[in-house]
């Protein structure tokens, strides 16, 4: 393009007004590290497309339009195109960026499959599907992700975390006990793969939920830690990165940081306990992005002493950024759950 994207422009901005390219709008957005993390025609109105869920697709689409601009040496665009996999039953590629209204715009998603876009009106439509492949949506393939994860992961922020009800519950189903209350944001893959959290009363105000941790409650509390990254202090963890090609990286890092980066990918957290003996308990932590069909996958091994010392490093091993768009969907059914033909 020969445009100078160089200057500092802060973190999590979306520019749509300082840029052009052949006489049409850019948008320009920079991610949660100050990275500019997408570039492409601006077709979208910006406070829709914030609050749109699934976000990348929008930005696939504007980054596809620009695409068809942009001449690139020793890339062969049909090729390129086949690769991206998208079906036009309607239209073709050219006319993405002559219509620029999302109000004659409508998505028709299968969950983990596909996107349906019909986009225009007349004699200018276009009707395109689009696999839910994050792969293809953010044009980078998994050995680039699984560099992206490594890279970012280090620059992701250890803050802790408040006490407070998370976002990602406040919509969860509501049971209570004369203990606790449970809120629940269901299962993933298995009735033992939940996404539950213990829940108190806050002591000065009995109306307000805050996470439970409770040394006299060790499993209920561990289970907090694991899917908020709730705790007083940062929670060390020796993390190995299991990448494409049977390579391993071992990072130093913490649960928090772990944590802190899937919620900013859009994942949501389900825990699955396998072994709990009072001294180590070992899990599987599945972050699962069902708008982008995928998820990571992270195995772990927690000494108990983390809650009841405050003491210990929690060893993790994760796969980042599984497809799950061609995995059959009896796996997502309660009739594999329950063994069933």
């Amino acid at each position: 393009m020969k445009m100078d994207f160089s200057s500092d422009m802060g973190i999590n901005v979306d520019n749509d007004s300082t840029w052009q390219f052949k006489g049409r709008v850019l948008r320009v957005r920079t991610n949660h590290y100050g990275d500019i993390s997408h570039i492409g025609y601006k077709l979208f109105d910006s406070s829709w497309a914030s609050h749109y869920e699934a976000r990348p697709l929008l930005d696939f689409i504007e980054r596809y339009a620009l695409e068809q601009d942009v001449k690139i040496e020793g890339i062969d665009k049909a090729e390129a195109a086949s690769r991206k996999n998208v079906t036009f039953l309607q239209g073709d590629a050219s006319l993405l960026k002559k219509i620029t209204s999302e109000k004659m715009l409508r998505i028709k998603e299968v969950e983990r499959r596909y996107y349906c876009v019909e986009w225009g009106e007349d004699s200018l439509r276009i009707k395109m599907n689009v696999p839910a492949d994050y792969q293809v949506l953010v044009g980078a393939n998994a050995i680039e992700l699984e560099a992206i994860f490594e890279r970012d992961l280090k620059r992701t922020s250890s803050l802790l975390f408040s006490n407070k009800l998370p976002e990602n519950w406040k919509k969860g189903s509501f049971s209570y006990s004369e203990q606790f209350c449970i809120v629940s944001n269901g299962c993933y893959l298995s009735d033992e793969i939940r996404s539950d959290l213990y829940l108190n009363k806050k002591k000065d105000n009995g109306q307000e939920y805050v996470v439970l941790i409770d040394k006299a409650k060790p499993l209920q509390s561990i289970t907090n830690i694991l899917l908020t990254g709730c705790m007083n202090k940062d929670i060390p963890m020796m993390l190995t990165i299991d990448k494409y090609g049977y390579s391993k990286v071992k990072l130093e890092v913490s649960l928090q940081q772990v944590l802190r980066f899937f919620f900013q990918d859009g994942c949501s957290p389900y825990l699955g306990i396998k072994t709990y003996d009072g001294t180590v308990l070992t899990a599987t932590l599945f972050a699962l992005n069902s708008k982008m069909g995928y998820n990571h996958m992270l195995s772990l091994e927690v000494p108990m002493s983390i809650l009841l010392e405050e003491t210990g490093t929690i060893k993790g091993e994760v796969y980042v950024y599984t497809p799950l768009q061609n995995i059959t969907e009896k796996f997502f059914t309660n009739d594999i759950r329950s063994n069933k033909p």
